[in-house]
């Protein structure tokens, strides 16, 4: 796709935008007002591989968005290549939803041995209501989960409905589904709609089936009522939104933004975005090689910038060890491309299912010599359109190669996200000779800037030598010492005006509050809520999220930490890497600690919040005037 010709209808093509079904009218069901009603409400299921458990809530959430309710859905699973145990959580509001939430409110378990394997992925307390499969043969005052007392623990024989109603045990999602919009009041005529449009491609019989076990699925629930009955309060009516993972939107992004090559290898949890671009990219011109490793992918792409194309790679934490060495002659031709790399839990294969954000020093450090490549983060699965194509930008603009750092929460969640506003975005193209500079090109002429204009193969006076080896101001190698320093400092001098780019953080607040929050990635939303908790407690707090990791733009952080105190670097990585990072260019004030823990264990708003809530009453405790002794 050409900048030239984007159009909004063009991003919308490549997207799957879900329309909100018929208004409903809450005065209309006096049932409703009767109950209790619920605007926030967080579910986790699990089960083995083939229970069909990410399916429903896949068919959860998107009955949810046509209702017009605000949603994330994240799924997780075992590494194993088939079957094994899967799960996933969705957090269904009436307001902007920041993250998947904490402690659940309704928790499923389609059998408990699955259900235990992701222990803090799906935490219950004593509000959960929890619902599991009798056929477990556990007794309800049994349940196997330590030091808790949920608020109602309710056994149902959902695989014997399944085989009852559809004649197989693999529908018992679809009861379960049934089950949730009984008991509370989930989207009953929406999930059934999606039930007709997922199972109407297949025999009628199949979906006769899926039809009856969602109805038995509803009737049990009325003919066995919770203790304490609420429901979910009806959406507020609002735009239509989309709903999207960020992989899709990254991918969306790059075609916006004009990428013409894709080149890669299938790496979980980044494979979608090829996959996306395998189809959608051949109709706006562009181009996807799916190479043999990780390397040759790269290195495709490095050749398709050099051609004179927009070209963009996707990878994992494995596959960026790989791609280190191309990233390097990427760096030293200045060639602009765009690499993401969709976080996972590490090192080696590690966690390839789960998510963690600990391959930031990595992104930042990794390159031999004295290199700055940039790095950006998205904080939602919207912001990852917003991001990809500032990545872009920045990558045209400074003809350099740009690290994205996605992670598995992010690419692989489904959330619903409002229109995409094309218009508010801008798209760079990279700086080309004009025809007087054509007269005696110099490709790697220094300028005040440090960006010289760049030729593509083919035009006529742009032949130049690209090469890894240092060069002088006409691609020729050298091994002058001087011209190493020279061509050193045009490379870096490029990002002094990226590192005042404001832009790209965040920043909520009272400027002069005393306490501090930081967070970036998937994080980021975890802070936010926080955040909004800690100001409806009464706390003086301030948030910084930065989208922009590296270069570190140390008057922005010195400008955000000139009042704070005390505060947290939030982050889910073992070693606290950006606490590391900040603390190499920044002056951080001493109160500043790392709230770090490593992928998988999910950090929460309310972990957050007490530990603001604590460094507030340790301030308030230093300006206690000390009781002078008495004689």
């Amino acid at each position: 796709m050409r900048s030239g010709t984007v159009t909004p209808h063009a991003v919308a093509n490549c997207l799957a935008i879900v329309r909100r079904g018929p208004e409903k009218n809450p005065s209309a069901s006096p049932l409703l007002n009767d109950l209790a009603m619920r605007t926030d409400l967080i579910i986790g299921m699990a089960g083995s591989g083939g229970d069909g458990v990410v399916s429903a809530g896949e068919s959860l959430i998107t009955a949810a968005a046509l209702e017009g309710y605000h949603a994330i859905m994240t799924k997780s699973f075992g590494s194993q290549i088939r079957g094994g145990e899967s799960s996933c959580r969705l957090r269904i509001s009436n307001r902007e939803v920041l993250n998947s939430g904490g402690t659940l409110d309704v928790a499923i378990a389609l059998n408990w041995e699955d259900f235990l394997k992701f222990g803090a992925e799906l935490p219950v307390n004593g509000h959960t209501v929890v619902i599991y499969d009798s056929k477990t043969g556990v007794a309800p005052d049994r349940i196997p989960l330590a030091g808790v007392s949920p608020a109602e623990v309710v056994a149902v024989p959902v695989g014997d409905i399944a085989k009852q109603t559809a004649g197989t045990d693999r529908a018992k999602n679809t009861v379960v589904l049934g089950l949730l919009a009984g008991w509370f009041g989930i989207a009953r005529d929406s999930i059934l709609a999606g039930i007709r449009k997922k199972f109407g491609k297949k025999t009628p019989e199949v979906l006769a089936a899926n039809e009856r076990a969602f109805t038995a699925g509803i009737a049990h629930a009325a003919a066995n009522p919770l203790r304490t009955e609420w429901k979910m309060a009806p959406a507020v009516a609002g735009e239509r939104p989309l709903l999207v993972d960020g992989n899709e939107l990254c991918a969306a992004a790059a075609i916006f933004a004009g990428c013409d090559f894709f080149g890669g290898y299938p790496i979980t949890p980044s494979t979608e975005i090829m996959q996306f671009l395998s189809r959608e990219i051949w109709k706006y011109g562009g181009t996807v090689l799916q190479a043999e490793d990780e390397i040759a992918g790269i290195g495709a792409v490095v050749g398709a910038s050099f051609a004179g194309k927009k070209a963009l790679t996707a990878t994992s934490g494995p596959g960026m060890s790989l791609k280190t060495e191309m990233l390097g002659l990427a760096s030293i031709a200045e060639l602009p491309l765009v690499c993401v790399n969709v976080q996972r839990g590490g090192p080696s294969t590690g966690l390839p299912t789960k998510s963690e954000q600990a391959d930031l020093l990595q992104a930042v450090f990794s390159a031999h010599g004295d290199v700055v490549r940039p790095v950006l983060a998205p904080i939602s699965v919207a912001d990852t359109f917003g991001i990809t194509v500032e990545a872009f930008n920045i990558a045209e603009q400074y003809q350099t190669p740009v690290i994205v750092l996605s992670d598995q929460e992010i690419a692989q969640r489904k959330e619903t996200v409002r229109p995409i506003d094309t218009s508010a975005f801008r798209i760079v193209e990279r700086r080309r000779p004009t025809a007087a500079e054509l007269e005696h090109y110099t490709r790697f002429r220094i300028t005040e800037s440090g960006i010289s204009p760049i030729s593509q193969p083919g035009e006529p006076g742009g032949n130049y030598l690209a090469s890894g080896i240092e060069h002088n101001e006409h691609g020729a190698p050298t091994a002058s010492g001087e011209m190493h320093a020279r061509m050193t400092e045009k490379r870096l001098k490029k990002f002094h005006p990226l590192k005042q780019r404001r832009d790209l953080f965040v920043i909520e607040g009272p400027a002069d509050a005393p306490i501090a929050l930081v967070g970036w990635g998937s994080v980021a939303g975890v802070a936010r809520e926080a955040l909004r908790l800690a100001q409806a407690d009464g706390l003086r707090v301030k948030l910084l999220i930065p989208k922009l990791l590296y270069p570190v733009a140390e008057e922005i952080y010195a400008d955000f930490f000139a009042s704070v105190q005390a505060g947290l670097i939030v982050e889910q990585s073992y070693q606290g890497q950006l606490h590391h990072i900040i603390r190499m260019f920044v002056d951080v004030p001493a109160g500043i600690e790392s709230f770090a823990r490593a992928g998988s264990n999910p950090i929460v708003a309310d972990e957050v919040l007490t530990r603001a809530r604590e460094m507030t009453l340790a301030l308030q405790r230093r300006r206690v005037p000390q009781t002078e002794p008495r004689e």
